[in-house]
């Protein structure tokens, strides 16, 4: 047993992450003198190396003899291969992941049995990455475009799952990893389909769990899951909204001493929005009602498909990208600190909205006073237009508009043009007295 360096709850084998909390833990890795290192599988895969170990079994890296090429190989605790209900989940993995096709996805390439049936072994895909759970403890907090980018992966992961009639139940950052691939950076593929549920059973199927019990991990669970009731795809949506929700804030939204208490406050307890959790950093009020939507406790009330939490993603950079917003170039702790004493002060997701001339002024009171401009402060290159003279805002009513509340504010990021083409010219405002404070400093 290991104890969570976050919390101390005591945690069986070496998983990513602590069950209750969800802190990302690391371990001493060497293993002594370890018998399968060295050993052939199947007459294919020799194993080379322990990578990392968890509560059912150990992953190694080994090699594929007549391909030459790296591959995981993950291999069943000998303690546990009398234990029917384990091996069937075992197999669940294998013969659920089998069923995706798709580059978000883990490819499963064989499984077997070694030694008379006392060696299980799954041969997998070696992803050589970080999963999120260390990104978060790492390096957080995570460009707004950054995030974007990584959830909408996993979003296309779990469509691909939820259209083989799979839910996952026990989406995690843990079993998100991200790597460099050749075209891209946070490459993402979701791991662990071990305790995923096949909703269109064939005639062999056999359920592994009755009805009324649960499984996964408790501080992902949705509402529905922790009460034991049938399981739909949007419950792995509630799990996404867990995941960003703690991109978003660094922390949990639900975060207790014990399993039951962590299950009870899922259930019953409305979360914080991240903003008014993390004022120290700054996102975009479009991506924290996505992950508001997510955590909705009625599913009804979710989005009813992964692609639907895509769409919404991409129109949020859309709209970032069409208003030149900050948050997509500048990390969320800087963008908050420069908007801290802004006059009247912005909150939380509040982001400024910043037209070219007040980005040329920005740069200018940035060199002048010996500092490099940030490289949200980039002023696009013109293309001729017939632009409209900018309209000129008295200061009252730039004080009265920026008095609302933040929260009234951000009800609905979708609002009338009128209402919204108000609020951004009083953002400009404001935005040009933060330029006139660091000048005068």
């Amino acid at each position: 047993m290991n104890a969570c360096t976050k919390c101390g709850h005591q945690i069986e084998g070496r998983p990513n992450f602590c069950p209750n909390c969800g802190a990302s833990q690391t371990y001493d890795r060497s293993v002594g003198d370890d018998h399968l290192i060295g050993r052939l599988i199947d007459g294919t895969y020799r194993i080379e190396s322990l990578v990392g170990q968890g509560a059912m079994g150990r992953v190694y890296q080994a090699q594929h003899t007549t391909l030459r090429k790296k591959v995981a190989l993950k291999i069943l605790r000998s303690s546990l291969v009398g234990d029917t209900t384990v091996v069937k989940r075992f197999e669940r993995e294998a013969l659920a992941a089998s069923r995706l096709n798709h580059a978000n996805c883990i490819t499963i390439y064989g499984f077997g049995t070694e030694e008379d049936g006392d060696l299980l072994w799954m041969a997998m895909e070696f992803v050589q990455g970080r999963d999120l759970g260390l990104l978060i403890a790492e390096e957080s907090p995570l460009e707004t475009r950054r995030i974007l980018h990584i959830m909408g992966q996993v979003c296309e992961a779990l469509d691909e799952a939820h259209s083989a009639k799979i839910v996952h139940r026990d989406l995690k950052p843990a079993n998100i990893v991200c790597f460099d691939h050749r075209r891209s950076s946070d490459f993402v593929k979701v791991l662990d389909f071990g305790i995923a549920k096949i909703i269109d059973p064939d005639e062999n199927y056999q359920p592994l769990t009755r009805d009324g019990i649960v499984c996964g991990t408790p501080a992902y669970m949705s509402p529905e899951q922790v009460q034991g009731f049938e399981l739909d795809n949007r419950s792995d949506l509630f799990s996404l909204g867990i995941i960003l929700y703690q991109t978003l804030t660094g922390q949990l939204p639900f975060f207790a001493d014990s399993a039951v208490e962590v299950a009870t406050k899922i259930v019953i307890e409305q979360p914080a929005p991240p903003s008014q959790v993390r004022p120290d950093w700054s996102y975009p009020p479009e991506l924290e009602a996505i992950a508001l939507k997510l955590l909705s406790k009625k599913k009804e009330d979710r989005y009813a498909h992964a692609l639907d939490v895509k769409d919404a993603l991409d129109e949020c950079l859309r709209r970032l990208e069409d208003r030149h917003d900050p948050s997509l170039e500048m990390r969320p702790d800087e963008l908050a600190e420069l908007m801290q004493d802004s006059s009247p002060r912005l909150e939380g997701a509040s982001t400024v909205r910043i037209d070219d001339a007040e980005l040329r002024q920005a740069q200018a009171a940035f060199r002048s006073a010996g500092k490099k401009p940030p490289p949200a402060m980039t002023v696009p290159t013109p293309t001729p237009t017939h632009a409209r003279p900018t309209p000129q805002v008295q200061p009252q009513l730039a004080a009265s508009l920026m008095s609302t509340p933040t929260n009234a504010r951000r009800q609905d990021p979708g609002g009338s043009n009128r209402v919204t083409a108000i609020i951004v010219i009083a953002l400009a405002v404001v935005a040009a007295a933060i330029v006139g404070l660091i000048a005068f400093n």
